[in-house]
């Protein structure tokens, strides 16, 4: 697959493909999660815990702790990315090697992505279809992007879905007295 993701290089597929990937971009969604949590938290103590915070704080932890065990598993495990197999041939785990090349394992991007659709979907049933449309489609991005091997995206969307569902589960994220729209 990578191969053949390969083939696409400078064709607008693989430009359409590296722009769409930005849509989970980490410093674009560092910002979006820090900014989710002020505010959730501000809006917890000033009004107590609503479902207007509590909602936005279980996306935002959910986001949070999917992007600390991807960066966990990609210090462990330090897979080469693609580009490093066409270029100079090397393919393979090379643990704690650290590096932007040596992080292909899991898909960060795709662990945010799913997390947060994966999340929103739980509380709005409406939108999980066209959520899961866009997490795959960034998913799928990022191999056809040369950034990641299908792999690391499949082990990237079960991170972000286990974390949405994780957070689900939590005192955070019980909303069953609420009415889901």
């Amino acid at each position: 697959v990578a191969e053949a993701a390969l083939t696409l290089r400078g064709t607008a597929w693989h430009a359409a493909a590296k722009a769409l990937s930005q849509t989970a971009n980490h410093q674009f969604f560092n910002v979006l999660v820090v900014a989710g949590l002020l505010i959730g938290s501000v809006d917890g103590l000033i009004n107590g815990l609503t479902d207007r915070s509590r909602r936005l704080l279980y996306i935002c932890l959910t986001v949070a702790c999917a992007m600390l065990v991807g960066d966990v598993f990609k210090e462990f495990f330090g897979r080469a990315r693609p580009p490093l197999l066409f270029t100079k041939g090397v393919y393979g785990f090379f643990p704690l090697t650290g590096g932007g090349m040596h992080s292909s394992f899991p898909s960060g991007h795709t662990l945010r992505i799913f997390s947060s659709m994966t999340a929103l979907g739980l509380l709005l049933p409406r939108l999980r279809i066209p959520a899961l449309v866009l997490a795959c489609a960034v998913g799928t991005s990022r191999v056809l992007a040369l950034r990641h091997y299908p792999s690391d995206v499949l082990f990237g969307a079960f991170i972000g879905v286990t974390a949405a569902l994780w957070g689900w589960r939590s005192p955070i994220g019980r909303l069953d007295h609420i009415q889901v729209e």
